[in-house]
């Protein structure tokens, strides 16, 4: 004969007045009491998936990292300057670059996903 540990914790959550019920009615139909339910849900949940990423050289990663330093340092250059004829072109350049790279992540992405 196995002896169970008495159980000390309590586990609260909060729910509405239909969640309530119907948590109550399944584990009714089950024969179990709700605390019962909830506990053979719980040992049998999967935890969630991660989203994995993909693997990307780290070569590149550091490229990219190198990448938008600049960009940033020229956002804010063109900010500083805002109304200089410079500015307008490089925010414009800017605008360009950013559009390409959620391009080129769309696509790794999208070969990764296989």
């Amino acid at each position: 004969m196995t002896t169970r540990s008495p159980r000390r914790m309590m586990v609260q959550v909060r729910a509405s007045p239909e969640e309530h019920a119907r948590w109550q009615a399944k584990a009714e139909a089950a024969g179990m009491r709700l605390s019962g339910l909830v506990r053979q849900a719980l040992d049998e949940a999967r935890p969630p998936r991660r989203r994995s990423r993909p693997p990307v050289d780290p070569a590149l990663l550091r490229q990219l990292a190198l990448i938008g330093n600049n960009l940033n340092q020229l956002a804010r250059w063109a900010n500083r300057d805002r109304g200089g004829t410079d500015a307008v072109a490089v925010v414009a350049r800017l605008i360009e670059i950013d559009r390409e790279l959620s391009t080129l992540r769309a696509a790794v992405e999208a070969s990764h996903a296989d």
